[in-house]
């Protein structure tokens, strides 16, 4: 069972594609250009970006000292009554 001629050409083709793509690949990264020198951000933007990730840093751990919640919904299990009610079998004991 032997592959036919344009089976062949087609393989020797891909084969070639792949080897010249990573060549590029590995020469671009070995070997880059002047102005494709690692992108350094400003001061202005750092501080930005620094202010962006405190206020979700402090959000997240405002979320997370919140006490039990419904995730879903976002309410409390004491705001959600109907939660309650409709789930009989859940791991928070029963409202007394």
């Amino acid at each position: 069972m032997a592959l036919t001629n344009a089976a062949i050409i087609v393989i020797v083709l891909a084969a070639c594609l792949a080897v010249t793509a990573m060549g590029a690949a590995l020469f671009r990264h070995y070997n880059p250009l002047e102005d494709e020198a690692r992108y350094s951000v400003s001061h202005e933007q750092a501080q930005y970006m620094r202010t962006v990730r405190m206020r979700n840093f402090s959000f997240l751990r405002q979320e997370s000292m919140g006490g039990m919640r419904d995730l879903e919904s976002r309410y409390t299990m004491d705001e959600a009554s109907s939660y309650r009610s409709s789930q009989p079998y859940t791991m928070y004991p029963p409202k007394q």
